[in-house]
């Protein structure tokens, strides 16, 4: 396992210049604040500098290149020949994404914490900042929002990945959820209405784990008619499927 995750980290850093899409992430809040003086606030550095909706786009793009590259450039033939099998390499796909999604969090992290120095040097963490406690609370859950989310959308892709053995196709979807909030709740809204059954629905379940910790419970419950022990239950059963199906097809995918 040690040496098929070195050989996934040679090839995201060599095929998908991983290095360059880390140094953006370095840079995103550095350049939001420095460019746009509105942007220079506590909210802002709570947010990475916003850099959240940068985090998002290139942990879908990695992800669906990840596992669309090994077909389209025949690698996955090597791998299976030697003694991997397909679940160590769809394994392996999944603690790379993982990892490179915190990596991507912690550049941004370093980013905004020279942001805040630079230009919000009267910002203290201690402070009370929101829902969740003082800033660094506020930022630890921003991390796991961004986690969570990743994670929901990252099986989307994975799955649609597989399925129709395209990585454009995967991308967009991954995009629609990512910059497409309103809406995604105006769908999911409309769903409900229509039967309330529908609250489980996918898209649903990813707002309500988008609002998890920053807002009350019961804020969340008039929101999307879910309580927050519902959408954590809810959001489990939807990862098990997800990269329960992606893995079978993956499985299953001729080569």
């Amino acid at each position: 396992m040690l040496t098929l995750m070195k050989q996934e980290y040679y090839k995201v850093f060599k095929q998908n210049r991983l290095a360059i899409w880390l140094v953006i992430s370095f840079l995103f809040p550095l350049i939001i604040m420095g460019v746009f003086k509105s942007q220079r606030n506590g909210d802002t550095i709570l947010a990475f500098g916003q850099g959240a909706i940068y985090i998002y786009m290139a942990g879908i793009i990695i992800t669906a290149l990840t596992v669309s590259q090994e077909f389209a450039f025949g690698t996955i033939r090597p791998l299976l020949s030697r003694r991997f099998s397909r679940g160590m390499v769809f394994a392996s796909k999944l603690v790379l994404n993982f990892s490179i999604y915190i990596m991507l969090i912690v550049a941004a992290f370093i980013g905004t914490m020279i942001s805040k120095i630079i230009f919000v040097p009267k910002f203290n963490f201690a402070d009370k900042a929101g829902y969740a406690g003082n800033g660094w609370q506020m930022m630890g859950m921003q991390v796991f929002n961004i986690l969570a989310g990743m994670i929901f959308v990252a099986g989307l892709v994975l799955l649609v990945t597989n399925l129709v053995k395209s990585s454009g196709a995967a991308i967009g979807m991954g995009v629609v959820m990512t910059i497409g909030t309103p809406i995604i709740s105006s769908i999911s809204a409309v769903l409900i209405q229509s039967a309330p059954i529908l609250k489980w629905n996918p898209f649903n379940v990813y707002l309500g784990m988008n609002m998890y910790g920053s807002i009350s419970s019961s804020a969340i419950k008039e929101m999307i008619k879910l309580s927050s022990n519902e959408v954590i239950i809810a959001y489990l059963v939807y990862i098990v499927l997800l990269y329960g199906i992606a893995y079978l097809i993956f499985k299953k995918r001729s080569v």
